[in-house]
């Protein structure tokens, strides 16, 4: 985080050890959004806000998970846009990895057969 990034924010912790109480993980994030304990519009940054905004993350962990170590704005495959509305089965799928990237030694078997078995959660060669 440079100097901009920190004037913004004003982190009241050490940003290379932040406290699990301090930070909210996308699957927590989902979770909570998917249960109605939190407003969907109070996680993301800047105008960038949303459900939406908590599947990508979502995605970026399962990645990162199968050391696929991406970017805040790479985007691919299941990511959510946006104004997208979501069926039955999309909100399944993100409800499992919310469950999976939260507990990724519970299930990592599943964690990582899903991410290589499914081509829209798999990080392609070009993003």
């Amino acid at each position: 985080i440079d100097d901009v990034q920190r004037a913004k924010v004003q982190p009241d912790f050490d940003l290379l050890d932040v406290p699990r109480d301090r930070f909210v993980i996308a699957g927590d994030a989902w979770a909570r959004c998917r249960a109605g304990d939190a407003d969907p519009s109070t996680f993301g940054i800047f105008d960038m806000r949303g459900l939406w905004f908590v599947a990508g993350n979502l995605l970026r962990d399962l990645a990162a998970l199968n050391n696929m170590e991406m970017l805040p704005w790479d985007v691919w495959g299941a990511m959510i846009r946006p104004d997208e509305a979501l069926g039955d089965d999309r909100l399944a799928l993100f409800d499992r990895l919310s469950t999976i990237t939260r507990a990724p030694d519970a299930a990592f078997a599943e964690l990582c057969r899903l991410y290589e078995g499914n081509e829209d959660l798999r990080v392609p060669p070009t993003v």
